[in-house]
């Protein structure tokens, strides 16, 4: 992604990003992920190519919901289809890893999403 061309990046946004090349049991190819960086950071790498933002990559695959994953159905967030997040999979990534923005969390999802994190970091 140009720098032109870079969205202004928000908390609760899904974006399809690139997650190739991945190493083992990474998350991998282009697909939707949910911004969970704060929306300070956001706005500062929403003005530059070379910055980051954290996400947690989605799946289609929604068997096997465990607790640090969070359901998300596709008439709440604007996606195809209905996903899941992984947080067991969060990583900070490359705006330039970023293709497009796709959809949008609500409040109550996003509240779940930070749940997972915070089980899955012992925080």
């Amino acid at each position: 992604m140009s720098a032109e061309a870079i969205p202004l990046l928000r908390r609760g946004q899904v974006v399809l990003a690139s997650f190739d090349p991945a190493v083992g049991s990474e998350a991998r190819k282009t697909r939707p992920a949910v911004i969970v960086s704060n929306n300070t950071a956001n706005a500062a790498a929403s003005r530059s190519a070379r910055a980051t933002v954290t996400v947690v990559p989605l799946t289609s695959n929604t068997t096997n919901v465990l607790p640090f994953r969070v359901a998300l159905p596709a008439a709440e967030t604007g996606l195809d289809r209905d996903s899941k997040a992984q947080a067991e999979q969060v990583r900070t990534i490359a705006i330039a890893r970023i293709v497009r923005p796709v959809g949008w969390v609500p409040a109550e999802l996003m509240a779940a999403i930070d749940e997972a994190l915070r089980l899955h970091l012992a925080l």
